[in-house]
């Protein structure tokens, strides 16, 4: 493929960006609103509700009705479809923010930390989507409100809160896929050959149920996969898997200045996969749980306090079948892992033109892993961090924070934040924003003992954590019918922990984790969404990343330099019919492992139409149009998916 590609989508993606003129607006404009986003209340970037265009920190919002319109069942898909995540496999999905990819993007629900990295990726998998509100995604280094791991931004999925009336909404749906056709061989097998028209079935359900004084709702996920072998039946591209999860929220007030709020929620997935002719398997379990308890509360005018305590639970275990010896290895790989959170912050606003926000934090996280030097692995942290907004209403903004925790393997680390906001006439404003990011070492990276047949890697106790100091900037457009922005960042990472080469030993390369290198991400983030026709919209977004590694001077690429996202949809009102393409683009990694990687196109569809005073959904959609196989994804042809939506 040439070269030139990418910049081509580049020039379609700046065009559209910035000629917003070249769409036809309607007197019936009015009736759908500018983009739900800029209209929506984030509170991940300042850790206060706020109106989006308001805020003084560059995000992103995928709505509700995204969300029920993107045939997903999990997170990672949602992500996949904006372009954050460029593959994903049995270790977890491979996303990035500015660069920025593993354990240095941080996971929330609701503002809570999530647990359980295998390799440093998160599996979507294992995280909610049936009751989810919206899903708010900041970019850049937030360790000044979150501490470790948003050193490249935050990934906060917001659920629903629960409702005075009674609601349900459910989903069905059904997946198939054709017979498996490996691109590098010449069997070409029939569509239908050995093609399962019952491959993959999910079931989603939200029910909000008020009883008494209390606000409940109840969310329920249920899926289950069947294997989808490879053309000589010998080994599984995808697995056989079934998952479940089962969450419940109840608030009430306490008079009319305070509520409680409680909770908790408890997921399983199990994933087997066939690897070999003989019948030999690798069988995951999964398990995660939590609970919260959290109030809030207003004792004088103008200040809220918020009091939280959660717990998160994650277990996952690997089992191995040989069918050569004719017995399974079970118990050998295993890891759980518990968090427990304690936080209290207090937003106080009655000074004139000032927001002042405070807050303490103490936790206690521990491990247990098959891979892990000691048998027992614990560390506690406790964190204060304090933050000032002055604001001009639809004027300006500027905020700054600072954060300081210490961490009981290595110490204290302080981390600054400034950004700021500037509205400019006719739908124009401009963010900008710096600040320090870290990463503390990770149980992987100080206690790791891992050994295989080829390599051997020794974690390090004596590891710093990692800081980054990063910058961006932004102009962004908004009026009915037309968004636009285009974002800059620059991001230098120093001790930046990596495998250090040893020695050989027989077949054996040793590595040990060391802070060894100093590197750099810089690029461009733009996206641009037009309305036209009143039902039809276009968006398109590009992403360019550009990576250097300043301890070896050589330029490196751990992610895709260019990524691409096209949307061009209808949403017809009256009966609502909504349908859509989806194309999205990766350039290939550099990677001397893997040097047939090469430009990966993916166009999806999907359409919908209610029915029955607007109670059901019917919808289809066809992901991977192209039918393109990769080792980074997708690793199968098309996928077909049917399924019925109810609301109530």
């Amino acid at each position: 493929m040439k070269k030139t590609g990418p910049v081509f989508f580049f020039y379609m993606s700046i065009l559209f960006l910035f000629f917003p003129a070249a769409a036809q607006e309607t007197e019936d404009a009015e009736d759908y609103p500018v983009w739900e986003e800029t209209e929506g209340i984030t509170v991940t970037g300042t850790r206060n509700e706020k109106r989006l265009k308001d805020s003084p920190v560059v995000t992103e919002v995928i709505t509700a009705e995204e969300i029920e319109h993107a045939n997903a069942d999990t997170l990672g898909d949602i992500l996949a479809d904006y372009g954050i995540m460029y593959t994903s496999n049995g270790m977890g999905d491979y996303i990035q923010l500015q660069g920025m990819d593993k354990n240095r993007v941080l996971y929330l629900v609701n503002g809570r930390r999530i647990i359980g990295r295998n390799s440093q990726r998160l599996r979507g998998e294992t995280l909610p989507l049936a009751n989810v509100e919206r899903i708010e995604i900041i970019r850049g280094p937030h360790s000044a409100l979150y501490g470790s791991d948003g050193i490249g931004g935050v990934i906060n999925v917001i659920t629903k809160k629960p409702e005075d009336a009674f609601t349900l909404n459910a989903s069905v749906v059904n997946r198939f896929l054709p017979a498996y056709n490996d691109p590098a061989t010449p069997k070409n097998p029939g569509f239908f050959d050995g093609v399962n028209p019952m491959r993959e079935q999910s079931v989603n359900a939200a029910v909000g149920i008020p009883v008494g004084i209390t606000r409940n709702s109840l969310d329920i996920e249920a899926a289950r996969g069947a294997y989808y072998y490879d053309e000589d039946k010998n080994e599984s591209i995808l697995p056989q898997y079934y998952r479940g999860r089962m969450g419940l929220d109840t608030s009430l007030a306490l008079g009319s200045l305070s509520n409680l709020r409680l909770g908790g929620s408890f997921m399983f997935l199990n994933h087997d996969d066939q690897t070999a002719a003989d019948g030999s398997l690798n069988q995951f379990k999964y398990i995660r749980a939590d609970g919260y308890i959290e109030a809030d509360t207003s004792p004088v005018d103008n200040l809220n306090i918020n009091i939280r305590l959660y717990d998160n639970f994650y277990q996952r275990d690997k089992d191995t079948y040989s069918a050569a010896a004719g017995r399974w290895n079970r118990g050998s790989n295993h890891e759980n892992e518990n968090l427990s959170v304690l936080e209290a912050l207090g937003v106080y606003g009655g000074f004139d033109r000032w927001i002042l926000s405070a807050g303490l934090e103490g936790a206690y996280n521990s491990t247990q892993k098959y891979d892990l030097d000691i048998p027992f692995a614990g560390i506690d942290r406790e964190a204060l961090f304090v933050q000032a907004e002055y604001y001009r209403t639809d004027m300006f903004s500027l905020l700054g924070g600072l954060r300081v925790e210490r961490n009981s393997q290595f110490g204290f680390a302080v981390a600054p934040k400034l950004s700021g906001m500037v509205n400019l006439p006719k739908g124009f404003r401009i963010l900008a924003g710096v600040g320090v990011g870290y990463r503390a070492p990770s149980f992987n990276d100080l206690y790791m003992d891992y050994e295989s047949t080829t390599q051997h890697i020794y974690g390090n106790t004596d590891l710093s954590p990692e800081y980054s100091l990063g910058t961006n900037a932004a102009l962004e457009f908004a009026v009915p019918g037309y968004f636009g922005e285009i974002a800059l960042y620059h991001n230098e990472l120093f001790n930046e922990i990596d495998d250090r080469y040893l020695r050989t030993e027989g077949r054996r390369r040793v590595y040990q984790k060391e802070n060894i290198s100093r590197s750099m991400r810089t690029g461009i983030d733009a996206e641009g969404k037009i309305r036209f026709l009143t039902y039809g919209y276009f968006s398109t977004g590009y992403s360019w990343l550009y990576a250097y590694n300043r301890g070896e001077e050589a330029r490196f690429h751990p992610q895709p330099e260019h990524t691409i996202k096209m949307k061009l949809g209808l949403d017809y009102r009256q009966p609502d019919i909504n349908t859509y393409l989806l194309l999205r683009y990766f350039s290939p990694l550099i990677n001397p492992a893997q040097p047939d990687n090469r430009d990966r196109f993916i166009l999806d569809t999907y359409f919908s139409i209610d029915m029955l005073w607007n109670h059901f959904t019917v919808f289809t959609g066809v992901e991977n149009i192209l039918g393109t196989i990769d080792s980074l994804g997708p690793s199968t042809a098309q996928v077909f998916s049917l399924g019925l939506k109810y609301f109530w």
